[in-house]
C-alpha cells in the first residue's frame, strides 16, 4: 500500500475536517477533528452527541480514545 493511502497518514491528513465518529455503543459525534494521533485518540471541536438520530448534548471539546471508536467519517459537513 502506497504510504499516501495509509489509513493513519489519511486520518492525520483529515485534521481541521468536519467528522462523524461512531463508538462500539453506537454513541455518535459530530463535530471538527483538530487532532489526532498515532493511536487514533481524537480531539473534536464544537461536538453534538447522537443517540440514535436524537441529539443529546453539545459539547465544546471532546476527546475520543482511539480503543472505542468503530469508524470515523472524514469529510462529513454539517448533515
Amino acid at each position: 500500500m502506497e504510504p499516501s493511502k495509509k489509513p493513519l497518514n489519511t486520518l492525520i491528513r483529515s485534521i481541521n475536517n468536519n467528522v462523524i465518529v461512531k463508538l462500539k455503543n453506537g454513541i455518535k459525534y459530530k463535530g471538527k477533528m483538530i487532532q489526532a494521533d498515532g493511536y487514533m485518540n481524537l480531539v473534536l471541536k464544537g461536538a453534538v452527541e447522537f443517540h440514535g438520530e436524537d441529539q443529546v448534548a453539545n459539547y465544546g471539546d471532546v476527546f475520543i480514545r482511539g480503543n472505542n471508536i468503530l469508524y470515523i467519517c472524514i469529510d462529513a459537513g454539517t448533515a
